[in-house]
This record gives structure tokens, C-alpha cells and sequence, in this order.
């Protein structure tokens, strides 16, 4: 187009090829500018999705720490991020199903935590068990 645009003499109107770079160009910018607006919207969804599960993830900040805080009583009470994340996706994927998300969370959230709980509780010694409960 620029190149058509300084290399063009006369009249421009007159240079059809230039009238249809011309076409040519601004339809591009108009589906250019359809798409910008979709993935504008589309980035509105995602960012409003991930913010409704932000509860989750907080949840699961909590429970780590407070696990591997517990470390502290007993050399022997760590555990890994690697093997936290696993426990997560795995609550997630377990949790009660639900139409509504505000249901979903509460139930990803109940779940998680009642995992977690019985997966440390299961490795405790007997005397640890009523301090981490």
C-alpha cells in the first residue's frame, strides 16, 4: 500500500490497482479489528472465571502452609510441592460436580480439605494426631 501510495502519479483515483490495495487493506483492518474485539471479550471471561476460583486456590495456600509448617513438630511431617499439587488436581477432579459455581467451589473447597486432613492424619504418630487436628 505505501509503496503504491509514493510510486502512484495523477490522479489516485485513477490507479485501480491501488483503489483495490486500498479495499483490500480496509477490510483487513475491519476483521482485524472484529477479532481484537473477540479476544478482548474472551480475555473478560477468562479473567472473571479464574477470579470466581480464587477462593479455591486461597483455600489451598492455607492448607499447604499450615501442612508443611508442621514440619516443625516433626522433621518427619514434610511434604513436597510436587506431591501437594498432585492431592489438589486430584480434589478437584473427585469434588461433587455442580451446575452452579459458587455449588462447585464450595464443593472443591469442602472436599479439598477434608482430603488433606485424612491424607496427614494418616501419617501422623498417635501423639501428633489431636495437635494437628
Amino acid at each position: 500500500l505505501l509503496y503504491r501510495l509514493s510510486n502512484s502519479t495523477g490522479n489516485l483515483l485513477d490507479d485501480t490497482e491501488l483503489v483495490k490495495v486500498l479495499a483490500n487493506t480496509k477490510a483487513t483492518s475491519a476483521e482485524v479489528a472484529e477479532k481484537l474485539t473477540d479476544a478482548n471479550e474472551t480475555n473478560q471471561r477468562i479473567t472473571e472465571a479464574c477470579e470466581e476460583y480464587r477462593a479455591v486456590a486461597h483455600r489451598a495456600t492455607i492448607i499447604y502452609f499450615l501442612i508443611s509448617e508442621f514440619s516443625v513438630v516433626n522433621v518427619m511431617y514434610q511434604i513436597s510441592l510436587a506431591q501437594f499439587k498432585e492431592l489438589y488436581l486430584k480434589a478437584i477432579d473427585l469434588s461433587e460436580k455442580a451446575a452452579l459455581t459458587k455449588k462447585r467451589i464450595t464443593n472443591i473447597i469442602s472436599y479439598m480439605t477434608y482430603m488433606m486432613y485424612r491424607y496427614v492424619q494418616r501419617g501422623l504418630f498417635e501423639k501428633h494426631k489431636l495437635t494437628f487436628s
